[in-house]
C-alpha cells in the first residue's frame, strides 16, 4: 500500500509536467512512455478461481427463505443447477461474505433497451454485465498466471472440446440453470441466439453475421450440448468472442413471439424494440434483475433468486441484494466515487484525474485509487465507404479519405501533446497512432509507426493531392475548384474529454486549411449512427487491447463492420491493406501457437499504424476507484485487460459488512413477472 501511495503522490507532483512529443519525419519511433501503473498482481491457477460442481447443501439470502416458506419460491436446491459454478474461498481476499446491502454505480449512459441480442446497450458502466451471462468469461483471466493462460474461462459453457483438425467445437452447457423468471435455460436459447440473431444480418447485434467465418453452422446435439462446425481450422482464441457482450444468449421464451421468423405480423424494427428500456422486469441470467427504471434518474436491480452460482459453503450468490445505477454523467461517476456516494468507478475521464488523486490521499478518503496501463485510446474514424455516399460532396470526401497521403496529412496536423493537455495537464497522455493500445499484451513498440506533429509536412501533402485555397478564404477547396474542405466530426455529447479533444482538433486542422464542423450527438444514438455508417468523420474513445474483443469495431472481418467501411448494394471495395488485416485476423483466431499469433499481431500493428486505418489521437490509463466498505475486491484488478473491471472484480462475490450496509430501496422483494 505504501508503494502505491508513493506512486500516486509522484503523479500529483508531476501533474503540471508537460511531455512534449515532436518531430518532423513522416514515421519516427514512438516516444518513450512513462508508466503510471500502480497495479499489484497476485496470480493464481485458472482452476483456483471457480469450478462447476454439485455440493451437499445450499443456503440463500434470509429473505428468500421467507419467500420459500410462503410458497412464492421453490427451495434453493431446486432453483440451482446440478453443478452450479462454485467460487473458491481461497481466491476471495476477504472470504465468504454477508448477505444484504446496496452496491451503488453511477453512469453517464442511458438504457437503449434490454434487448442486447439486437445490439441495444443498457447504458454501459457495468449495467449490461449485471444482467447478462455469456458462454465463456474473460474478465477474471487477468488473475491467471501466464503458464495457465490456455484460453477463456468457462461460464454458461462449463466445458468444451475440439475435434482433431479444429473444425468442430462441441460445447456443454450448465445443466439445470434457469432464467430469473424460472424458465429453464437450455440449448433452445443458444440456437435462437445463433441462428435467429447472430447469423441474421437483419438483426445487427454486437456479434455480427459471418464473424465466425462464412459457412459456420450450429448443430444441436441434446438439451445441453451443441456443436459449431467451421469451414476452416480454428483455435481457442475464437472462443474469446463468446464473452461479454457478444456470446450472451437472450430469453428465447420471451423473444420468439416478437421475431419476424416466428411471427409474420412483426417487423425487425418491432423485434429490436421488443424489450424497451421503460418496461421491467425482464428475464435475465445475470446476478441481478432490473426491476425499476426512472428515466434520467435511476435503474434499480434486485438479486436474481434463480442465480446459478454459489460459494464453497453452498451460499447462493450474489451476496449483495440490490444494485443501483444512478443516471447522471460519466464525470459525475468519478466525483461521487471520490466523495463516497458511489461505490465504484472506472475513472476514464482524465479531466478528473489530478483532483481525484489529491482527494484520495486524505487519511479519511472513502475510496482508493489505482492506475493501470494505458488501454484507453481516442481516435478519428474516416468513412471509407465512398460507394454508399449519396451526396456527391460526401462521395468526393470519402474518396479522399481512402488516399493514404490524406490520412498522413491529418496525422501530421495533430499536435498530440496539445490534444492531451487540452483535457488534463500532466503526464497522463501518450501519443496514439492506431493499432493496439500500449497497455495491450499484443502491443509491439517496434512495429508501431509514429507520425509526429509536422504542419508544414501536412500542408505539403495536401497540396500534392490537389487541395488549394482557390477562393482565398483560408480554407482549402476540394480538387477542381470544388467546395471548401469541411469535415463534419461527430462525437458523444456526454463525454467532456471527447468535446475538448474535438475542440483541439478543430484548431489544429484549421491551421493547415481544413474546416471542422463539430456535431455532438447523444451517446444513446452514437452507436446506431456508427453501425449504419451514417457519418463522414467520427471521433470516439475505443479500446483495442485484444484482437478478439469486439473485433468488428476495429477490423474488416465482415460486410457489416467496421462502421467506417460498410458494404452496400454495390459491394465493398476493400483497400489492399484491409485484405491483409482480415487475413492476419484469420491467422490469429486459427492458431494456438503463441509465436504465430504474436507475429501476426506485430504485422497487424505495423499495417494499422503505417496505413493510418484510423487517425490516432492520444491514449491514457484508467484508474479503478472502489469504496473501502466493499469487500472481496482483489488487489491489482485492472480497469481493463481481458474485459472491464466490472467483470474482473467478480461482482457476484463482493460483499459489505452488515454494519456498513446502507438501506435498500426495495427490501425483501424480487422481480415479479
Amino acid at each position: 500500500m505504501n508503494n502505491n501511495l508513493q506512486i500516486d503522490t509522484k503523479l500529483i507532483k508531476s501533474a503540471l509536467v508537460l511531455a512534449v512529443f515532436s518531430g518532423i519525419a513522416s514515421a519516427d519511433p514512438m516516444p518513450q512512455e512513462e508508466s503510471l501503473s500502480s497495479i499489484e498482481i497476485s496470480l493464481i491457477g485458472r482452476n483456483d478461481l471457480y469450478t462447476h460442481q454439485g455440493l451437499n447443501r445450499y443456503a440463500e439470502a434470509p429473505f428468500l427463505t421467507d419467500l420459500v416458506s410462503a410458497g412464492q419460491l421453490p427451495p434453493v436446491g431446486e432453483r440451482l443447477p446440478k453443478q452450479p459454478v462454485v467460487f473458491k474461498t481461497d481466491a476471495m481476499v476477504d472470504g465468504v461474505g454477508e448477505y444484504g446491502g446496496v452496491f451503488r454505480h453511477v453512469i453517464g449512459g442511458r438504457p437503449q433497451g434490454w434487448h442486447f441480442l439486437a445490439g441495444q446497450h443498457q447504458g454501459w458502466g457495468g449495467i449490461n454485465m449485471a444482467v447478462q451471462e455469456c458462454l465463456i468469461r474473460q474478465g477474471p483471466r487477468w488473475q491467471v498466471k501466464a503458464e495457465e493462460q490456455t484460453g477463456p474461462l468457462p461460464n454458461l459453457a462449463r466445458s468444451w472440446e475440439w475435434n482433431n483438425d479444429k473444425t468442430e467445437l462441441t460445447m456443454h452447457l450448465v445443466e439445470g440453470a434457469k432464467w430469473s423468471d424460472g424458465d429453464p435455460f437450455d440449448v433452445e436459447d443458444i440456437q435462437f441466439w445463433w441462428e435467429d440473431n447472430v447469423e441474421n444480418p437483419e438483426v445487427q447485434g454486437i456479434l455480427s453475421a459471418g464473424e465466425f467465418g462464412t459457412g459456420t453452422s450450429l448443430e444441436v446435439i441434446d438439451d445441453y450440448t451443441f456443436k459449431f462446425r467451421f469451414t476452416a481450422p480454428q483455435s481457442e482464441s475464437l472462443l474469446e468472442s463468446l464473452a461479454y457482450n457478444q456470446g450472451c444468449p437472450g430469453p428465447s421464451h420471451v423473444l420468439k413471439e416478437h421475431h419476424p421468423k416466428y411471427n409474420s405480423s412483426k417487423s425487425y424494427e418491432d423485434y429490436r424494440n421488443a424489450l424497451p428500456a421503460d418496461v421491467v422486469p425482464i428475464p435475465v441470467l445475470g446476478a441481478w434483475v432490473p426491476v425499476l427504471h426512472r428515466p434520467d434518474e435511476l435503474v434499480v436491480l434486485r438479486r436474481n433468486p434463480f442465480y446459478w452460482k454459489v460459494d464453497e459453503r453452498g451460499n447462493q450468490l450474489p451476496y449483495i441484494n440490490e444494485m443501483h445505477f444512478k443516471l447522471t454523467t460519466w464525470d459525475d461517476r468519478t466525483t461521487q466515487a471520490v466523495a463516497g456516494t458511489g461505490d465504484f468507478s472506472n475513472m476514464e475521464n482524465p479531466g478528473n484525474y489530478v483532483e481525484a488523486l489529491k482527494q484520495s490521499q486524505e487519511p479519511d478518503a472513502p475510496v482508493s485509487v489505482k492506475f493501470g496501463s494505458r488501454n484507453l485510446v481516442w481516435r478519428i474514424e474516416l468513412n471509407f465507404a465512398a460507394k454508399l455516399a449519396e451526396d456527391p460532396v460526401d462521395r468526393q470526401l470519402r474518396t479522399l479519405f481512402r488516399d493514404k497521403n490524406f490520412r498522413l496529412a491529418l496525422s501530421h496536423a495533430l499536435d498530440r501533446n496539445a490534444v492531451g493537455q487540452a483535457v488534463a495537464r500532466g503526464p497522463f497522455f501518450y501519443p496514439y497512432t492506431g493499432g493496439f493500445a500500449s497497455g495491450s499484451p499484443y502491443y509491439d513498440y517496434g512495429s508501431t509507426e509514429y507520425q509526429p506533429y509536422n504542419p508544414d509536412g501536412a500542408r505539403s501533402l495536401l497540396a500534392g493531392l490537389g487541395l488549394s485555397d482557390t477562393d482565398s478564404n483560408g480554407i482549402l477547396n476540394l480538387p477542381g475548384g470544388g467546395e471548401d474542405l469541411t469535415l463534419d466530426i461527430i462525437y458523444k455529447t456526454e463525454r467532456n474529454e471527447d468535446r475538448k479533444m474535438a475542440d483541439a482538433v478543430t484548431s489544429l486542422f484549421a491551421d493547415v486549411g481544413i474546416r471542422v464542423l463539430l456535431k455532438p450527438v447523444p451517446e444513446k444514438n452514437f452507436g446506431d449512427i456508427r453501425n449504419r455508417g451514417d457519418f463522414n468523420v467520427l471521433l470516439q474513445r475505443s479500446n483495442f487491447v485484444l484482437p478478439t474483443y469486439r473485433t468488428c469495431e476495429h477490423l474488416p472481418i465482415s460486410d457489416s463492420c467496421p462502421g467506417f467501411h460498410l458494404s452496400g448494394a454495390g459491394g465493398r471495395d476493400l483497400l489492399p491493406f484491409e485484405t491483409e488485416l482480415a487475413s492476419l485476423n484469420e491467422t490469429i483466431v486459427s492458431t494456438d501457437d503463441p509465436r504465430v499469433s504474436t507475429r501476426a499481431a506485430q504485422q497487424m500493428q505495423k499495417i494499422l499504424t503505417e496505413n493510418l486505418y484510423v487517425v490516432g489521437l492520444v491514449q491514457a490509463p484508467a484508474a479503478l476507484l472502489v469504496n473501502k466498505r466493499i469487500r472481496n475486491v482483489h488487489p491489482g484488478t485492472p480497469v481493463f485487460m481481458y474485459d472491464w473491471a466490472e467483470d474482473g472484480i467478480i461482482r457476484e462475490r463482493l460483499w459489505i459488512p452488515r454494519e456498513q450496509q446502507i438501506t435498500e430501496l426495495l427490501p425483501n422483494t424480487i422481480a415479479q413477472y
